[in-house]
């Protein structure tokens, strides 16, 4: 216990007059670690907010395409219903235009399947079956604009020289978002007959979402049960494209990791040089302490702990800075206007780079220390 409360007060007097050298080792620890923890947040963020983007804009665990925009005939929708495993078929046209100077997306929906897009009503109501010219509006856009119930809005198509004039009914939550993959913009739920009516193509919609009955087992079946009706229809699964975002993923986190391992690259040497530079600096009192009678070990203690020390502050102020560059990062990316991603922060996450710092430090003090035990105090005090 002696020579650890030794080491303790060596430590504290070499950091106390070598502060500028101990500021910046600490300060490199605690960049490589932060950089590693504010990766991670933003990589799980960006998991979950694909993850529920996917599950907002496909409302069916599957989703039917035609060749086409907008080329599947209505007529598909009752052959849809009467395939074995089916539960619900939801068709759905969509379409581009603008609306007070914005992008909108403009989703056309059957009124009995508002409740599969709209999560929720913020203020007012849906829209009935025999209503023309409505329009639901979501509650971000809303507020941006000062929209209302009650209150027209002019809308441009991108294709066609004509406005529409839609008298909004609803401020709601909308789920069937695509938010990040077109870029930020309104969106607008109208009667599916008038969004075809925009498009100038009545009587076929832009892609049909299928809910099974039974999610696991199903799905499978139903799928090749409209390749065999519709052989050139275009049919995925949901699963199938939550895994594919998934490998997309894998590869940024790569990259990224690959990034914060320089950070702690240059850790690791900071650390190794600063220690380095202690034993050479020390080297009268590691004569001193062997020829008394220190072990080996009892030499390495101290300089190992002194590493262990520069990792644990660093590790702890790399955390802090690392979850302030993760809401940095997070901020940054939804100013953009790209999807939002949720600060989701972990003790798991913490803890590893912490941990991770300490580990990092005490193994670059490694050779110093194979250095330090290696003195030999008859030629270190001859030399005195």
């Amino acid at each position: 216990m002696s020579i650890f409360w030794f080491a303790v007060k060596f430590i504290s007097r070499d950091m106390k007059f070598k502060k500028f050298t101990t500021a910046l080792t600490i300060l490199a620890v605690a960049s490589g670690v932060a950089a590693l923890i504010a990766l991670r947040i933003i990589s799980i963020g960006a998991r979950v907010a694909v993850s529920n983007i996917i599950e907002g804009l496909f409302s069916g665990e599957l989703v039917v395409y035609g060749e086409g925009l907008c080329d599947i005939p209505e007529t598909a929708v009752n052959d849809l219903s009467r395939i074995l495993g089916v539960e619900k078929v939801i068709p759905v046209v969509w379409t581009l235009g603008y609306t007070k100077g914005s992008l909108a997306f403009i989703f056309g929906i059957r009124a009995e399947d508002l409740k599969y897009v709209v999560s929720s009503v913020v203020d007012g109501r849906g829209f009935y079956a025999n209503e023309s010219r409505v329009c639901l509006v979501e509650e971000s856009f809303a507020e941006e604009n000062g929209i209302k119930p009650g209150d027209w809005i002019i809308v441009k198509p991108q294709i066609g020289s004509s406005d529409y004039f839609f008298r909004v009914v609803g401020v709601v939550s909308i789920g069937i978002k695509i938010q990040g993959m077109l870029g930020r913009g309104a969106y607008l739920v109208v009667p599916m007959r008038e969004a075809q009516e925009i498009l100038g193509k009545e009587g076929y919609v832009s892609m049909i979402l299928i809910k099974t009955k039974d999610k696991d087992k199903s799905v499978e079946n139903v799928r090749r049960a409209i390749l065999a009706e519709y052989p050139s229809a275009q049919v995925y699964c949901r699963e199938e494209l939550l895994s594919g975002v998934s490998k997309i993923l894998g590869v940024i986190d790569g990259l990224l990791f690959a990034v914060a391992i320089i950070g702690v690259t240059v850790a690791i040497f900071s650390t190794s040089n600063t220690i380095m530079s202690s034993v050479r600096e020390h080297a009268r009192e590691i004569a001193i302490l062997r020829s008394i009678g220190a072990k080996a070990s009892d030499v390495a203690l101290v300089f190992m702990l002194e590493a262990f020390i520069f990792g644990l502050l660093g590790g702890v102020i790399g955390a802090g800075l690392g979850l302030i560059g993760a809401n940095a990062a997070r901020k940054l990316v939804e100013s953009a206007g790209l999807f939002k991603i949720p600060l989701i922060i972990t003790p798991e996450v913490i803890a590893t780079g912490v941990i991770s710092a300490v580990v990092v430090s005490v193994a670059s003090s490694i050779y110093p220390v194979f250095k330090a035990v290696k003195v030999k105090p008859i030629e270190v005090l001859k030399n005195e």
